[in-house]
C-alpha cells in the first residue's frame, strides 16, 4: 500500500508539527518525521486501514483555506486548525483499508 498525505508543503507547518513530535515523542522520533507518508487526520489514517490508539491526543497544525469563486479566483481566506496524527500513534486494522 502506498500511503500519502494531503501536505502541501508548507514550512511553518512543518515546523510547527515537527516541534511538537520533538516534544512528545523525542529527537530520534522526530528525525523520522515526512508529512507526506506519516503524518494524518484521522479520517486519513482509517482510509489506510489504521486507527488511533486509545488516549491518544492529536497533534495540531494551523493551515490557511483559500475560498473561491466560480472563476477561481481567491475570495477570502481563514486558519483552520487540522488534528494529526504521528505514525507511533495509530495501529493497523485493515491491511486493505477502505480504498479497495
Amino acid at each position: 500500500m502506498n500511503i500519502r498525505t494531503r501536505y502541501t508543503g508548507a514550512q511553518h507547518s512543518f515546523d510547527e508539527v515537527k516541534q511538537q513530535i520533538l516534544e512528545r515523542f523525542g529527537p530520534e522520533l522526530a528525525k523520522e518525521y515526512d508529512p507526506y507518508t506519516n503524518c494524518m487526520t484521522l479520517k486519513q489514517w482509517e482510509g489506510y486501514g489504521y486507527r488511533v490508539k486509545p488516549d491518544e491526543k492529536s497533534l495540531k497544525s494551523i493551515v490557511i483555506v483559500e475560498k473561491k469563486n466560480e472563476n477561481g479566483e481567491v475570495v477570502t481566506t481563514y486558519p483552520k486548525t487540522v488534528h494529526l496524527f504521528y505514525y507511533p500513534q495509530v495501529k493497523l486494522i485493515n491491511p486493505y483499508g477502505n480504498r479497495c
